[in-house]
């Protein structure tokens, strides 16, 4: 039986680490051009609607505000946050790209079971960029694993259905005319 080791007095268990083993089976994806970031260029926008409807009907009935009315008003203004709309439009343009790629898979592989939704697999990420500048991979690699998701490549990107998860990134100035995502996923069939 594998011990508890201690690093910095936190004692530290065995990791639970599953195996593929033999028989499983990886397929592999691309995708070109710039993978934008998806938390990034996030922009938090107020919502009115219901603070000016109300004011609407306040005006109706002929009576000046009151500094109440005012901040009546103020209170129903809500705040959310509006998605990245590069990376809506990154989902939308690559989405079918995947699809077109899955579609391939499942032309070699579905007589041996392959189904999408991927249940459980791993993910190997390469990121291969085209200029030299420096930029987030864990960033660039939430947008393509929830692209995998939107795109019902994966059934979902929790640890339980994806992992482990390996990536890495590169530069290859004067190599590429554009940006590359190289996704492997490997899981049993």
């Amino acid at each position: 039986m594998k011990r508890f080791q201690t690093y910095f007095g936190v004692p530290i268990p065995p990791f639970k680490e599953e195996k593929l083993g033999a028989g499983s089976v990886t397929i592999r994806f691309i995708l070109t051009g710039k993978t934008p970031s998806k938390k990034n260029n996030q922009m938090s926008v107020a919502v009115r609607k219901h603070a000016r409807d109300w004011v609407k009907k306040q005006a109706a009935t002929g009576r000046q505000p009151t500094w109440k009315d005012v901040h009546k008003a103020i209170s129903m203004c809500k705040s959310k946050v509006r998605p990245n709309q590069e990376y809506k439009e990154w989902v939308d343009k690559m989405k079918p790209v995947l699809q077109e790629q899955s579609a391939e898979w499942v032309r070699r592989l579905g007589h041996k079971g392959l189904l999408f939704p991927l249940k459980k697999s791993t993910l190997s990420l390469r990121l291969y960029f085209k200029d030299r500048y420096v930029t987030d991979t864990v960033n660039k690699q939430q947008s393509i694993q929830d692209l995998l998701v939107a795109a019902s490549i994966i059934a979902n990107d929790d640890y339980k259905s994806l992992n482990p998860i390996h990536s890495a990134s590169a530069c290859y100035f004067d190599e590429l005319i554009h940006d590359i995502a190289f996704i492997s996923l490997s899981f049993r069939l």
